[in-house]
């Protein structure tokens, strides 16, 4: 997977499509069994209704940003909603155009039926998250549909910037065991080291950017650390030495990955930890309690300054600058001068405040540098990386054993 070298015999390739997939059956099972029918035949009361009714919306939702998955990653994909009967063969085989098409729809149908955005609903999706999974489609929307959509970004990202969300005063208590306190998160997937436990999620994030010699227990306030995962130089190379998101362990450590599976080739990463933001460590030292900050408004910020950038109408550069001038005060570093705002520097800057969220792939998809015209170390198996590499890559293959399930399915160009 870091080589760029995968193919339909992947594994991962499969345990994501499948993950994703089961999301999506368990959201259709759930509005299957509630429909007004079954609810009558089964004498489920008023006020039971009344909640079910704000369940079936947040299930939608929930679908809606699995297929949003499915179509960022895989493009062409089966359509199975509530309507498609369990263990059915026959499925129809959809493109981007559809699902941008209906994943919009479905998430316009249910704002204001989603839980507050508040403290006492954290975790559940709300109609802030509704906005920016919005926003995040208009801004991609030439990469999956060909359209320009920018004007439409800054509709729902200002509803979103408009929504009550703060930048947390400080960076690293976003990433650490009581996080469910930032003001800055608009949705987590939550984690508790005794209640849902996993070696996933949070935990992998911590452990496997661990080794024993970093004392764990007393730097992250975990006892796993299992030497996997690690910085490439092109990571760490972008950081003023003052900015505080530059959050790496550098002791015993070298700058370059010149050395595949030498985990002190790299400097290790320390973002994630399972210390709370008093310094006090989580419940459990095997399992993290930090939550993943899925969505959060500094996201937002730099999308709205790029979708501007991009010829939005319906935002300005003076409003960007003053939200980048935020979040770099926040990094303890100087703010950007107008000259200085392209869509380089946010490409740039989304690296610096983002990394290791999960937005790298497609960033580089949009701004046309992830298959070609830029490298990074291990790009095609080989230390110096190379700048090119097949498009198809831009979308991952449909997993052999899908294809040998359902015939009728056609495999995505390339693969």
């Amino acid at each position: 997977m870091q080589f760029c070298q995968w193919n339909s015999n992947n594994n991962f390739v499969a345990l994501n499509y499948t993950r994703i997939y089961m999301n999506v059956a368990y959201a259709n099972e759930y509005l299957r069994e509630t429909t007004d029918e079954k609810l009558g035949n089964r004498g489920v009361g008023d006020e039971l209704r009344a909640k079910i009714e704000g369940f079936r919306a947040e299930a939608r939702v929930l679908r809606a940003m699995s297929y949003y998955f499915l179509m960022d990653l895989y493009a062409n994909v089966p359509f199975i909603d509530e309507n498609v009967p369990v263990g059915s063969r026959k499925l129809d085989q959809k493109d981007r155009v559809f699902f941008f098409s209906w994943i919009e729809s479905e998430l316009k149908n249910v704002e204001g039926k989603l839980p507050p955005a508040d403290k006492d609903h954290y975790g559940m999706v709300n109609d802030p998250t509704v906005w920016m999974l919005l926003a995040k489609m208009y801004l991609n929307a030439e990469v999956y549909i060909g359209e320009k959509r920018y004007d439409d970004c800054l509709i729902y990202l200002k509803k979103l910037l408009g929504a009550g969300f703060t930048i947390d005063p400080v960076y690293k208590n976003m990433f650490c065991a009581d996080n469910e306190k930032s003001p800055e998160i608009i949705f987590s997937l939550v984690y508790d080291g005794r209640r849902a436990t996993t070696f996933g999620g949070t935990t992998y994030l911590i452990a496997a950017a661990c080794k024993s010699d970093m004392n764990p227990l007393t730097t992250l306030g975990f006892s796993q650390a299992w030497s996997n995962i690690r910085a490439k130089e092109t990571l760490s190379t972008l950081f003023e030495e003052s900015d505080k998101r530059a959050m790496f362990w550098k002791q015993d450590r070298t700058l370059e990955s010149s050395v595949w599976y030498d985990f002190t080739k790299g400097w290790s990463v320390i973002k994630y930890s399972n210390l709370k933001s008093d310094g006090t460590p989580g419940s459990n030292s095997a399992h993290a309690d930090t939550d993943f900050p899925f969505f959060r408004l500094a996201d937002a910020y730099l999308m709205y300054a790029e979708a501007v950038l991009r010829g939005g109408q319906g935002g300005t550069k003076e409003q960007a600058l003053l939200y980048l001038k935020e979040l770099r005060e926040r990094a303890g570093i100087s703010p950007v001068s107008s000259v200085e705002l392209t869509l380089d520097f946010i490409l740039e800057e989304r690296s610096r405040e983002l990394y290791w969220e999960g937005h790298r792939r497609i960033d580089l998809i949009r701004f046309g540098k992830f298959t070609k015209n830029y490298k990074w170390p291990w790009k095609n198996g080989v230390f110096s990386g190379v700048a090119n590499i097949d498009s198809k890559y831009n979308i991952y293959p449909l997993p052999a054993t899908e294809l040998t399930s359902n015939p009728d399915l056609k495999q995505n160009t390339g693969y």
